[in-house]
């Protein structure tokens, strides 16, 4: 390691000693010639070669870099290196603002590429992304994915929407979901956790709040190449990431392209919690590795902005997300008789597709200010995959979603007031299949996890958010959402006594915000936001057992679920410090949660060849979550920054008893340096106990993967290095899990990584 940085840091010394330089064009990597370089009274110009002697300067000169087909560029003399970059002008016409129109109130921005001049290493997950930037919790049972856990809402009761389309459909189930995994982190522009008006802002599943991802886009600013490439050691993981940008008279384009491989997992050595054997299955483990871990992912991202004139815009977007089989590793560590229960048990290829154009409208009349319209198409295809030990077929299922979207959203400023409204429809078409299948691939008949006749999924939707500022210091906000909802679910099995379920309902809700500026560095807002979540196909035609104990069948007599919130919100903004609290209370009504019931007058029925009790959805009365949050950063200076959030809640149902996703106390504090073309961070994590007896009763939460008392408290300590070399590369060293503990994260069924080191390379053209 030393001789690693003895290198880095000597080639750095040559570059900066230097006396003669080469200014290149960062496109085209040619010579720029009558660069003028200056600083002060001294001045100086490169040749036909672009090369230029700089010793006239001084080691403390700030030197400006001119040209008139380039963009001015400044550089202080020690950070000069031997090839400096400029970016050529383009002359195009007004860029069309993309913007956001429904604006979070509440909530935070999660700044996924930071604004420092140094980039970091990049997060091998959404899943890791979020949870190491907010109070995110993450749940994992498997290492190609992780469920994201905001005030203990998860799954299909946390909406997560990318570039304003909903990625949640119908068959996003009430346990814990991977899906995030299908967005590349290297992609993504910019997170916005949002509460408050999120659900009359986004809609259906946005019962405490919405995760909104923002790719990035080329909006006629940037001419640019990235290459990513990352080394793990902890899963033997090698990423390469791509992106460019690039423009030609009234288009530009973004295309990124990202593959990683990733080998087993291996836990933590160091077992603080005294557990010895926890974790160390007999037949999914050998040593620290993790067997049936391993996967692989491509993503492919590209957008094209077309500027028609300058009021109007079209943006044409496209991705794609595919991955290789993937093990369900807490299934794999399933024994029965002292022997290994499952011999297969993994998800086929996640594909997710999304297709959409946006038409982007800025010329005001008496009814808007500006319009976007965006229609869409996404599929989604994923299967599961299973054998026991003692079988010879493998069972398959399948589901096919197609999803099509149109949204039309609209802004009015009416005197100081601001007006966003809007209408939309989705309209949902679910296919599953399965089959049993030999060695020789001969299939046979198998029971589908939905619906074996199809299912339909129609919304309608409207909805209204008015700003109004009273004064200089008090704003309130004012929204109401209309939902028309309607499924349609046909059966074939004769196992069921109903061949078609239909579930047709309508919901309105509404949400208030008061905000009050105390002084020039403190605001206070109070809120009441409602949610809803309509049954959907998982909820209401799903077949399906977690544990081969109990067995999960159709209900058709389910309703909406409902959530009043209350959230006080205190925000205190100085020059170094930064301070926000959030207390909330959330209210289910007719909460849906699985509980033991009887099918055509029996409790138990016959199974993937077991005799299961059955298990169905309800409405259940109501449940509680209460929680705060803290969020600060303290700037001492211009250097040095000191950031920590910590997170803690408490769930109940109608029956006082323990609520499933509710995670326990966590918290994460940070210490980042920058110094010049350095940057250090040191950061810690911690999670505190959750009981044996505060879990939910259900086994959503996967008691059976915890100890007999739980899962322990855990903390890792984690290391981060930047160094900026020149211009255009930047390499990162990382330390996670110094001290090589083991834990799980809570309802996990895998093992945290133990010491993990990385090795990232970022080239910038």
């Amino acid at each position: 390691m030393k001789k690693i940085f003895l290198f880095l840091f000597s080639i750095s010394a040559i570059f900066c000693l230097g006396q003669e330089i080469k200014i290149l064009d960062s496109m085209l990597n040619t010579p720029i010639e009558n660069v003028n370089l200056i600083c002060k009274e001294v001045g100086v110009s490169t040749n036909k070669n672009g090369m230029v002697n700089i010793s006239l300067f001084k080691e403390t000169d700030s030197i400006q870099f001119t040209h008139l087909s380039y963009h001015n560029k400044k550089i202080i003399f020690s950070d000069i290196s031997k090839i400096v970059y400029l970016s050529a002008k383009t002359k195009v016409l007004p860029t069309i603002n993309f913007k956001e129109a429904k604006i979070p109130l509440l909530g935070w921005t999660i700044i996924c590429q930071t604004k420092k001049t140094i980039k970091e290493i990049v997060n091998k997950s959404t899943a890791e992304l979020l949870s190491v930037n907010s109070g995110i919790t993450i749940q994992e049972n498997q290492a190609g994915g992780g469920s994201p856990n905001f005030r203990g809402m998860e799954a299909n009761r946390l909406l997560l929407v990318v570039d304003d389309i909903p990625l949640n459909n119908a068959i996003y189930r009430s346990g814990h979901l991977q899906s995030s995994s299908t967005i590349n982190p290297f992609f993504i522009g910019k997170v916005n956790l949002l509460s408050g008006p999120a659900s009359v802002a986004y809609g259906n599943g946005a019962m405490g709040g919405a995760l909104l991802f923002y790719t990035k886009s080329n909006l006629f600013k940037e001419s640019s190449l990235q290459i990513h490439q990352q080394y793990e050691s902890a899963t033997n993981a090698v990423m390469f990431n791509f992106l460019s940008n690039y423009h030609a008279k009234k288009l530009a384009f973004t295309s990124g392209f990202s593959i990683k491989s990733v080998g087993n997992l291996k836990m933590g050595k160091n077992r603080l919690h005294k557990y010895i054997n926890w974790g160390k299955e007999s037949f999914a483990t050998k040593g620290q590795e993790q067997l049936f871990t391993s996967f692989q992912q491509v993503d492919f991202m590209h957008k094209i902005l077309y500027l028609i004139n300058e009021n109007n815009g079209l943006l044409i977007n496209s991705q794609y997300s595919t991955s290789s089989d993937i093990s369900r590793f807490d299934k794999m560590n399933d024994e029965k008789d002292k022997k290994q229960k499952y011999s297969d048990w993994y998800y086929g290829p996640q594909n997710r597709f999304l297709q959409s154009i946006s038409w982007s409208n800025e010329k005001a009349t008496i009814i808007y200010d500006g319009f976007k319209s965006t229609m869409a198409y996404q599929n989604v295809k994923e299967s599961r995959h299973q054998k026991k030990t003692e079988e010879t077929l493998l069972s398959n299922r399948y589901e096919n979603v197609n999803i099509y979207d149109f949204l039309l959203d609209f802004n009015k400023e009416i005197v100081a007031v601001n007006l966003a409204y809007g209408i939309g429809t989705r309209h949902q078409n679910i296919n599953s299949t399965a089959n049993l299948s030999d060695s020789k691939n001969a299939t046979f008949y198998n029971p589908t996890r939905y619906p074996s006749g199809g299912s339909t999924v129609n919304d309608y939707f409207a909805y209204s958010q008015l700003t109004i500022p009273f004064s200089k210091k008090i704003k309130m906000l004012l929204g109401g959402r209309l939902n028309q909802y309607d499924l349609i679910a046909n059966f074939t099995n004769p196992t069921f006594s109903f061949t078609k379920v239909r579930n047709k309902n309508s919901s309105f809700i509404k949400s208030a915000l008061l905000s009050y500026k105390i002084s020039r560095n403190t605001t206070i807002s109070s809120s009441y936001y409602g949610g809803f979540r309509n049954p959907n196909v998982d909820d209401i035609g799903k077949v399906f057992s977690k544990n081969d104990k109990d067995v999960i069948v159709p209900n058709d007599k389910l309703e909406p679920e409902y959530a009043n919130n209350l959230e006080l919100t205190i925000n205190y903004k100085a020059q170094k410090l930064q301070l926000q609290i959030e207390i909330y209370n959330t209210k289910l009504s007719n909460a849906i949660s699985r509980e033991y019931g009887s099918l055509n007058g029996a409790d138990s029925m016959l199974y993937d060849g077991e005799l299961m009790r059955i298990q169905m959805n309800k409405n259940i009365e109501s449940a509680t979550i209460n929680g705060i949050s803290l969020l600060g950063k303290f700037y001492p200076n211009n250097s040095f920054t000191i950031s920590a959030n910590c997170n803690y809640l408490k769930g109940r149902n109608s029956n006082n008893k323990p609520l499933a996703h509710i995670p326990p106390l966590n918290a994460t504090v940070s210490f980042a340096y920058l110094y010049r073309q350095q940057e250090i961070e040191f950061y810690c994590k911690y999670n505190a106990w959750k009981k044996q007896e505060d879990y939910d009763i259900a086994g959503v939460d996967n008691l059976e993967e915890a100890t007999i008392d739980g899962t322990p408290m855990w903390y890792t300590l984690n290391l981060h290095y930047s160094y900026k070399i020149d211009e255009t590369l930047t390499i990162g060293i990382g330390l996670e899990n110094m001290m090589n503990i083991h834990y799980k994260t809570f309802a996990s069924g895998i093992s945290a990584s133990g010491r993990n080191f990385i090795l990232s390379l970022h080239s910038n053209f």
